[in-house]
């Protein structure tokens, strides 16, 4: 019988962009395309070379001050955005038609009031319709630029939902993988207070001395890491080993440990105590329900970018299943996995083919750069 977890996919935090550059650009492209559109249809009106150029100036002046207009405009928009939408798109037409107007009135003065390049030939009624008409034309640009503004600012929203939707997501990930981490040491605790209690009874002083030192080291060494955090390979074979020194204090000769680890996997990232509850069971499930004496192995192996982690023992094959309906230990590895990789994490566990138990950690190859 082997049991395999698979774990749900991690979010994924995307980079924020400044806002002040999307609009920024937005209206410099508005702005520009609207400059050269007029710009180039004058020339095809067959205007002399130097009127079109000093048209051109005074148009960019134009241009110029309805791009600082658009700026006013967007910062009104957005302080509006707790408004009600039918409000806000009231108040985006009534900024359209002040920009159109200004726009039109501007271009009046700066092309036919303030030295004029050419005198407007017209009667003024010629004239109001020359005035309406430009109206009409570009107050279609100020409109645009109202829909650009709400456009960014619903996209800014989204993200910025999304963004907090990630961030809540990690902080309960943390969370989780905090409490976790914490509900080893009260497990682990209770079963080493209570050995330790019986060999108090017995009167059995050097061997519960070398207990309490022994889970003394043990918890300076487990304690000291922040629950998030991953620590070396080397680090964490060393908190088992001195997990392991203490069990054997109970066991004795019938706790036998043996490590299968390269040296250049020493420095690969694991989860801190991940390998715990896995030599806790096998300790509990194998050694502690035979007379004789249990090897408990710890190995790690790379396969491509992948670290392999195992921890068997030999126990007697006909203890193997017990240690199959375990829910704290493996529901505890299986569920940290899954806080910290996703699907990229996975526990498998079973009998081990010719007695005893076997359980396999797979996780990515990370090293500490």
């Amino acid at each position: 019988m082997t049991i395999a977890f698979g774990q749900p996919d991690e979010p994924r935090r995307a980079g924020a962009r400044p806002w002040l550059d999307r609009y920024l650009v937005a209206n410099l492209t508005l702005w520009l395309f609207t400059y050269l559109l007029i710009t180039v249809r004058s020339l095809g009106m067959g205007s002399p070379l130097p009127t079109v150029i000093a048209m051109s100036a005074r148009r960019g002046v134009v241009c110029a001050a309805a791009f600082g207009l658009c700026v006013l405009f967007q910062r009104l928009l957005l302080s509006s955005r707790a408004w009600p939408r039918s409000r806000r798109l009231l108040l985006a037409a009534g900024l359209s038609i002040l920009g159109g107007a200004f726009y039109t009135l501007l271009n009046q003065l700066v092309f036919y009031a303030i030295a004029p390049v050419a005198p407007f030939d017209g009667s003024p009624l010629e004239r109001a319709y020359a005035l309406m008409l430009n109206f009409s034309v570009l107050i279609w640009s100020f409109i645009a630029w109202c829909a650009v503004v709400f456009a960014l600012d619903y996209d800014q929203q989204a993200r910025e939902q999304s963004l907090r939707l990630v961030e809540a997501q990690a902080l309960a990930a943390e969370s989780q993988n905090q409490m976790l981490r914490y509900q080893i040491n009260p497990h682990f605790m209770f079963n080493t207070l209570n050995a330790l209690s019986s060999l108090i009874l017995q009167k059995d002083f050097d061997r519960a001395e070398r207990m309490v030192l022994s889970l003394s080291s043990f918890l300076r060494a487990s304690l000291d890491k922040t629950p998030g955090d991953k620590v070396a390979l080397a680090d964490e074979l060393a908190a088992q080993r001195q997990y392991l020194a203490i069990e054997q204090v109970r066991f004795g000769d019938r706790l036998r440990l043996r490590e299968t680890a390269p040296a250049s996997l020493l420095d690969a990232l694991v989860p801190g105590l991940i390998l715990q509850p896995l030599v806790e069971n096998a300790v509990k499930y194998g050694v502690a329900r035979t007379l004789r004496p249990v090897v408990v192995e710890i190995a790690a192996q790379a396969r491509g970018d992948r670290l392999v982690l195992t921890v068997r023992d030999d126990a007697a094959p006909d203890l193997a299943d017990a240690a199959v309906t375990l829910g704290v230990g493996l529901s505890n590895v299986r569920r940290r996995l899954a806080v910290l990789y996703g699907d990229a994490g996975v526990l498998t566990c079973g009998p081990n083919p010719g007695g005893g138990f076997l359980a396999t950690v797979e996780l990515p190859l990370e090293r500490r750069r």
